[in-house]
């Protein structure tokens, strides 16, 4: 698993998982959406503590906020509120280029960030980050199987990807209680032993 994007073709993949919001950037690829993810804007107790929690989006502008560079690493948050949307430009304390980094940040107090519920349910569930601004909504990340593009994608390509759309990967996705990574890993290894023989 890597936060880089990969090359498919030069890299000789025949299958990846991408994780964003909004549409794909690259329309020479085939793509399967296979979940759609909650995310959250989180911070550790430890921050809290020291410059308090926003009541609301537009407070975020004076917080220190970690931005991920590339995938969510907008300056500008956007919420819905009772079908109202708002967008935030935040104050990046810190732009780090990894989910784990951000991660590790946010946990050591160093800002407010935005994870999914994937990345952080562990931190989330033993206190180490909050869930603030629980009823302003994020657009949610979008989970595809991604594939080089062509008349028509291999067989183990299809079958892999069928599988991946059908298994246990959209209930890891977006469960309160979700997998962590070796065991997300460990679905996506099924997929490929079972198709890719």
């Amino acid at each position: 698993m890597s936060d880089a994007r990969q090359n498919l073709i030069t890299d000789g993949v025949d299958v990846a998982i991408r994780l964003g919001v909004g549409p794909l950037d690259d329309s020479t690829f085939g793509a399967r959406r296979l979940a759609l993810v909650e995310r959250l804007v989180v911070a550790a107790p430890a921050y809290l503590s020291a410059h308090g929690a926003p009541a609301n989006p537009d407070e975020l502008a004076r917080h220190d906020c970690i931005v991920q560079q590339g995938l969510f690493g907008r300056e500008s948050w956007r919420f819905t509120h009772n079908q109202t949307v708002t967008s935030v430009d935040v104050s990046a304390k810190l732009w780090i280029n990894s989910a784990p980094g951000i991660l590790a940040a946010a946990v050591a107090g160093l800002g407010i960030a935005l994870a999914t519920r994937v990345m952080a349910g562990e931190e989330l569930r033993t206190g180490q980050l909050k869930h603030l601004l629980e009823h302003h909504l994020l657009d949610p990340a979008e989970v595809y199987a991604v594939f080089p593009a062509g008349p028509r994608p291999s067989a183990k390509v299809r079958a892999n990807v069928d599988h991946l759309g059908a298994s246990r990967i959209e209930d890891a996705l977006v469960m309160s209680e979700p997998f962590s990574g070796p065991e997300l890993a460990a679905v996506i290894d099924q997929a490929r032993n079972a198709n890719l023989k």
